[in-house]
């Protein structure tokens, strides 16, 4: 049995693939054939070479599978890169859905993000709020909620597709590395001056793996399974920061109505002048950990049996992996 995976060089993708060749499985990952996908280097792993916005290349990666997980996004918190977004995040679900389909794939786990799980005024997110219409959202998050219809779409069909919805995701093995790792190099070489006020839900990067395991296994054909972890205050994560690097976090925390008015500006400017530098905030970040939105995984703990992990540990996993592998000095 062959097990397909998009996304394997990402940081949720490393830590599956790992986890499934010490597994035994037999692994395939779709790869970009321009990018040099260091981060599956040495893993012995089938390769196919394709893109989500070709048709004809996710066929001939979803032949002869009997599983797929689809963890492959375009993630971006910045507006403005709609078209990529929506080729990607959207068509791409939509053709790859379709080819698992035509192909008569097993069981499919789509990874969406809780970017697409609406705001819950009253208390914790669980699996029935989406996003509303009405609410302001980034257009990453956008474009996940509708990448989550053209599943809903092919699960119709007949497709046996189930969501899993993560979100921080906090660990090691992180390459690329993601914005939350980038937070956590910069903080660890003394280069954040300054913090604002919010707080987040993040994930251990090995529930959530657990959580996509379980999905495939257990979970029920059409349904989503929020793995949202904890949510914690930043003043507590850079605590732990402080602890695992040595590096003292800034005393300085920017009032967050001063920062949203600096970064309606700076966006501006960044996406004028500087649009392939990726900012470090921008105003949906600040929006973000400042919204009050938490989730419950409550579901996922009962139906499909995770059993999370601390999240702190997570933050230490990662320091000390970025350590072990240069990205810190």
């Amino acid at each position: 049995m062959t097990t397909l995976i998009t996304g394997a060089t990402g940081h949720l993708g490393s830590n599956l693939v790992r986890v499934l060749l010490a597994k035994g499985e037999k692994v395939r990952v779709l790869l970009l054939q321009k990018n040099n996908n260091t981060e599956i280097e040495g893993l012995d792993v089938e390769h196919a070479y394709g893109d989500l916005r070709d048709k004809k290349s996710l066929i001939e990666a979803v032949k002869g599978c009997d599983y797929v997980y689809h963890l492959a996004a375009f993630v971006s918190i910045r507006d403005g890169a709609r078209k990529e977004l929506y080729d990607v995040n959207v068509l791409g679900t939509r053709y790859l859905m379709q080819a698992c389909r035509q192909e008569g794939v097993k069981r499919v786990v789509h990874c969406s993000s809780f970017g697409a799980v609406g705001n819950n005024p009253d208390g914790a997110s669980n699996e029935k709020w989406t996003t509303s219409p009405y609410d302001m959202t980034s257009d990453y998050e956008i474009s996940k909620t509708f990448a989550e219809l053209e599943v809903y779409k092919e699960v119709v069909r007949g497709l046996p597709v189930v969501i899993v919805i993560p979100s921080g995701i906090v660990g090691p093995w992180d390459f690329q590395p993601s914005l939350l790792g980038k937070t956590i190099i910069e903080f660890a070489q003394g280069k954040m001056l300054a913090s604002v006020k919010g707080g987040f839900d993040f994930s251990p990067v090995q529930d959530v793996v657990q959580g996509h395991l379980l999905a495939m296994e257990k979970g029920v054909i059409g349904e989503r399974y929020l793995l949202t972890g904890e949510h914690h205050h930043l003043s507590e994560t850079l605590d732990w920061l402080e602890e695992f690097t040595g590096v003292n976090k800034p005393k300085l925390v920017i009032p967050t109505f001063l920062l949203q008015n600096i970064a309606i500006v700076k966006d501006w400017v960044e996406r004028k002048f500087f649009p392939n530098v990726y900012p470090r905030f921008n105003y949906h970040s600040i929006r973000l950990l400042n919204c009050g939105k938490y989730g419950s995984q409550d579901r996922a703990i009962k139906e499909l049996g995770l059993k999370p992990t601390p999240v702190k540990e997570a933050y230490r996993d990662a320091v000390f992996w970025f350590k072990e592998h240069g990205y810190i000095k």
